[in-house]
C-alpha cells in the first residue's frame, strides 16, 4: 500500500485485493463471516407485459414511492407505485413517459422525473412542468416541500424547485447524482472532463470540493461517477468505477473494469480503487447506523455494508429461476431498514419473458 496526502487530499493506493472480494469490493477490513441482514423480496409486480423500477424513495412515516416505466397496448408510458405500508396501489394516469427518478415529501408532494419533464402529485392529481428540452434528470433528492433538486449526467446545470417554480441554477461540473442532506445544504457528484467531480452548495451558490484524481490503470480508461451519499458533514461517500479497453491473454479484445469508491473524512479525501476485474459501484445510502450499503452492478448485483473499513457482503434473495435487477435503494428516515428496486425476469429462454417490477426490503 501507498498513501500519498496533499493539500487536504488523501489517495490511497491498494496494493492487494482479499480473495473472498475478488469481486471488486477492494478493500481492508472485508469480513465474510460477519452477520448482515438479507434483502428479501417484498413485492414482485403481475402487470401484464413488462414493468421496470428505476427508482425509489422512502418517507419518515414508511411509505414506498417508486418510479419506472410499463408496456400498456405495446405502448410504454410511466409507472408509479406507491406502499403504505399496508397495501400497495399503481399511481393513476402516471405521465406518459419513461420515469427516471422520484423524490417525496410527502404523499400529496411526489416528484417523478422523465425528460425534460418533472411531474407532481397532490394526492389527487398529476401536473407537469417542464425542466428544459436538453435536461433529462438522472438523480433528484428534496429536504422539504419548497426545496428539490434535480441533476442531469449530461449536463452542467442542476434545477432546483423553490415551492413556486423550477430554476435552473449553474454548476462548477457536471452532476449524475444529488443529495440533499438538510435545508440549504446540498452535495452532488459526477465528473469534469474524466476526473470526479464533487460539488456542495451552501445555500447560495455551489462550489468545487477539492478532490483527487485517480491514478487509472490504462490510458484511455474512462473514471463514472454513480451515486453519492452524505452520512454526515464530515462523512461523505461517493461511488463509481473505471472502465477502459483492452486484450485478454489470448489477443481478443476484452472491456475491463474496477471499481472506485471516495470517502471524505471532513478533512480529506481516501480514493480506493478495485484491483480486479469488475462491475462499478452503482449505488450508496447510508444504513442508519453511521455506515453505508453499497450496490455493486445492477444484473444480480453485490450488496456490500460498509461500517469504518469493514465491507461485508449481503445476500440479495429472489426466486428460484430468476435473475434480479436492481437499480435504487433507499432507507427509511430515522431507522435502519433499507428498500431496494428494479426488476426480475426469468433465466433462460421462457415462454413468457416479461421483466417484472421488484422491490426488496432489509428487516
Amino acid at each position: 500500500m501507498r498513501t500519498a496526502v496533499f493539500a487536504g487530499v488523501m489517495v490511497l493506493g491498494l496494493a492487494s485485493v482479499p480473495p473472498a472480494a475478488a469481486s471488486g469490493a477492494a478493500h481492508q477490513g472485508y469480513q465474510a463471516e460477519a452477520p448482515v441482514p438479507a434483502w428479501k423480496p417484498a413485492k414482485v409486480n403481475t402487470l401484464p407485459g413488462d414493468d421496470v423500477l428505476n427508482d425509489v424513495t422512502v418517507l419518515g412515516d414508511g411509505s414506498v414511492w417508486a418510479a419506472g416505466h410499463r408496456v400498456v397496448n405495446g405502448r410504454q408510458r410511466g409507472l408509479v407505485e406507491r406502499f403504505d405500508g399496508r397495501s400497495w396501489r399503481v399511481v393513476p394516469n402516471s405521465p406518459p413517459y419513461e420515469l427516471r427518478a422520484v423524490t417525496a415529501t410527502s404523499g400529496t408532494n411526489v416528484w417523478v422525473f422523465g425528460e425534460g419533464r418533472a411531474a407532481r402529485w397532490n394526492g389527487r392529481a398529476w401536473t407537469t412542468r417542464s425542466l428544459g428540452g436538453g435536461f433529462s434528470a438522472t438523480d433528484a433528492d428534496a429536504t422539504g416541500a419548497k426545496d428539490i433538486w434535480a441533476v442531469a449526467a449530461s449536463s452542467a446545470t442542476a434545477r432546483h424547485w423553490t415551492g413556486s417554480s423550477w430554476r435552473s441554477v449553474r454548476l462548477p461540473g457536471r452532476a449524475s447524482a444529488v443529495d440533499a442532506y438538510k435545508a440549504g445544504v446540498a452535495w452532488a457528484a459526477g465528473v469534469k472532463g474524466n476526473q470526479p467531480s464533487i460539488m456542495r452548495w451552501n445555500g447560495r451558490s455551489w462550489s468545487l470540493v477539492p478532490a483527487p484524481a485517480p491514478a487509472v490503470p490504462a490510458r484511455d480508461a474512462v473514471v463514472t461517477i454513480q451515486d453519492i451519499a452524505v452520512v454526515g458533514s464530515k462523512n461523505v461517500w461517493v461511488v463509481g468505477g473505471v472502465s477502459w479497453e483492452g486484450a485478454d491473454e489470448q489477443g481478443d479484445d476484452v472491456n475491463f473494469g474496477r471499481t472506485l469508491v471516495m470517502h471524505w473524512n471532513g478533512r480529506s479525501w481516501t480514493v480506493s480503487m478495485g484491483t480486479a476485474n469488475a462491475q462499478p459501484y452503482t449505488e450508496v445510502e447510508p444504513d442508519g447506523r453511521g455506515g453505508v450499503w453499497v450496490l455493486q452492478g445492477s444484473w444480480n448485483p453485490t450488496l456490500w455494508q460498509v461500517t469504518g473499513s469493514t465491507w461485508r457482503q449481503a445476500r440479495l434473495v429472489r426466486k428460484s429461476g430468476t435473475d434480479a435487477v436492481v437499480f435504487s435503494v433507499a432507507r427509511r428516515p430515522g431507522t435502519a431498514t433499507m428498500w431496494g428496486a428494479g426488476f426480475s425476469v426469468p433465466q433462460g429462454d421462457p415462454d413468457d419473458p416479461s421483466a417484472n417490477g421488484t422491490f426488496w426490503r432489509t428487516p
